[in-house]
C-alpha cells in the first residue's frame, strides 16, 4: 500500500509528489496520459511563466481564500522552489520565466527529483474511481481495475482546458465528485477569447478588422448592470475578441455587453482641435486618413463605414464637427453584443471546482475527510493570465505535499 497516491501530473501533481515522497514516503501519481506534464510543456508559449511578483486580490477576482493561502510574495517561494530543483529564474516586468526560456526545463527538473525520491509514475491510466475505505483508498481505472491502495489521495487531476493538452475528463471527474460526495462549483471554460459582435448601424463584416491589434480600455458590463473594466492589447478575431485583457474579463458570468475605447489617451476637445486644425492645412484629406493618425486603417474604416455609417474617401473640406464627434464618440465606446464564451478548446483554465469552504487551507485536506486532499485546479480558484494560475497550482501541491507527512 502507497502512503500517497496522487491523481494527475500537472504542475501541483508533479509538487505535491515530490513534497508527499519526502523521507522515502511511497508515493504514485496517476496520470491518463502518456507524458507528465502536458500542460506544463506550453506554458507561456514553451517559455513557462512561472510566477507573477505582482501581487493583489484582484489578480484572483477578489478571492480571499486564494491570497491567504499565497500570502504576500508567492512569486519567492517559485524562485526559491526552482533554484532547489536547479532551475535559474529570472523576472521579466514582473513575470517571472526559468533562464532557459523552455517549459521542458522546468518538467525535467521536477522529474529528476520525482525519481531521486522513488516515487512510481503511472502514465497512460485514468482513474475512474476512488473508493473510500475506514483507513485507505482503492484507487480503479474506468475499466474497473485496481490500480493501486494508497492511505492519502490528493486530487490533481486539474480541468476540462485544453484537452489536447490532456485535460481532464469532465464525464470521469463529475462521477468521481459524485461518488466522494463532493461539492463542486459549477464548472465553465476561463481565460479565454469570446464570442460576440459589434453593434453596428450597417451591415458589417467582422472579418475586415479580423487580426487587427489595437490598446483599448475595455468594458464589460453584465446584466445585472455592473460593469468592469482593464486596459490591454485587444485582438479582432472573426467571431469576436481576443487577448489577455479579454481573456481575463472573461472570468465574469452574464456578460450582456462589451465596450472597448480605443482612444483612451485622446480627450475630445483635442481629437476636434486636430480635425479642425486638419481641415484647414489639408482639406482633401479624407476621413479614412486623418482617423489613421490615431488608430489602425483596418479598425478606423470599420469605425466610420460601420459604426458611423460615413463614407471612408469623405474629404475633410466635405466634413462638419457633428460627424468628427459621432466618429470620437464611437471609437471611444465600441459596442459588441455578447454571444459565448470560445470553449474549454480555447481556454486556459477552467472556473470552478472543489469548494473553497469546503477545504482547511492549512493542508489543502477536504474537511472532515480523513485523508483527502485536493490542489490547483482542481479548486475554484481562477487566477488572470500572467503566472498566477502556476503559482497556485506551485504552492497548494506543496502544501498537501507537505501535509501527508504527519498524517
Amino acid at each position: 500500500m502507497y502512503k500517497t497516491c496522487v491523481i494527475g501530473a500537472g504542475a501541483a501533481g508533479l509538487i505535491a509528489a515530490i513534497e508527499a515522497s519526502t523521507d522515502r514516503n511511497e508515493t504514485i501519481i496517476i496520470d491518463k496520459n502518456k507524458k507528465a506534464g502536458m500542460k506544463l510543456y506550453a506554458t507561456g508559449n514553451g517559455r513557462c511563466n512561472l510566477a507573477n511578483m505582482h501581487m493583489a486580490s484582484s489578480c484572483y477576482y477578489g478571492n480571499s481564500f486564494a491570497t491567504d493561502i499565497l500570502g504576500e510574495d508567492p512569486s519567492l517561494f517559485v524562485t526559491e522552489y526552482m533554484n532547489d530543483l536547479g532551475i535559474k529564474c529570472y523576472d521579466k516586468n514582473g513575470y517571472i520565466y526559468p533562464r532557459s526560456n523552455q517549459a521542458s526545463s522546468v518538467v525535467w527538473a521536477l522529474l529528476d527529483r520525482l525519481r531521486k525520491n522513488s516515487v512510481t509514475l503511472k502514465l497512460g491510466a485514468e482513474v475512474g474511481e476512488i473508493i473510500e475505505s475506514p483507513d485507505h483508498y482503492s484507487v480503479t481505472d474506468t475499466n474497473g481495475n485496481e490500480i493501486c491502495k494508497a492511505e492519502n489521495v490528493i486530487l490533481a487531476f486539474g480541468g476540462y482546458s485544453s484537452p489536447k493538452l490532456g485535460a481532464a475528463s469532465e464525464s470521469v471527474t463529475k462521477h468521481i465528485f459524485d461518488s466522494l460526495k463532493i461539492s463542486v462549483t459549477p464548472h465553465k471554460p476561463a481565460l479565454c477569447p469570446v464570442i460576440c459582435s459589434p453593434d453596428t448601424i450597417n451591415k458589417y463584416d467582422i472579418n475586415d478588422i479580423s487580426g487587427v491589434r489595437s490598446n483599448a480600455r475595455v468594458t464589460v458590463k453584465l446584466k445585472d448592470g455592473k460593469e468592469i473594466s482593464e486596459y490591454g492589447e485587444v485582438q479582432f478575431t472573426d467571431y469576436g475578441l481576443s487577448g489577455i485583457v479579454i481573456f481575463d474579463l472573461s472570468y465574469y458570468d452574464d456578460i450582456d455587453k462589451i465596450f472597448l475605447n480605443v482612444m483612451t489617451d485622446i480627450e475630445k476637445d483635442c481629437f476636434i482641435k486636430d480635425f479642425l486644425l486638419q481641415k484647414n492645412n489639408c482639406p482633401s484629406r479624407t476621413l479614412l486618413g486623418f482617423l489613421n493618425g490615431y488608430i489602425n486603417d483596418k479598425l478606423a474604416a470599420f469605425i466610420i463605414s460601420s459604426f458611423c455609417r460615413l463614407d471612408t474617401k469623405q474629404k475633410l473640406a466635405e466634413t462638419d464637427v457633428s460627424a468628427a464627434e459621432t466618429i470620437y464618440d464611437k471609437a471611444v465606446k465600441l459596442s459588441f453584443s455578447y454571444s459565448s464564451l470560445y470553449g474549454y478548446t480555447h481556454s486556459q483554465v477552467t472556473k470552478g471546482g472543489i469548494s473553497c469552504e469546503n477545504i482547511e487551507p492549512e493542508t489543502m485536506s477536504l474537511k472532515n475527510r480523513r485523508g483527502l486532499f485536493a490542489v490547483g485546479e482542481a479548486v475554484d480558484v481562477c487566477g488572470k493570465c500572467g503566472g498566477y494560475n502556476l503559482m497556485w497550482a506551485f504552492r497548494t501541491g506543496y502544501i498537501a505535499g507537505r501535509s501527508v507527512i504527519n498524517i
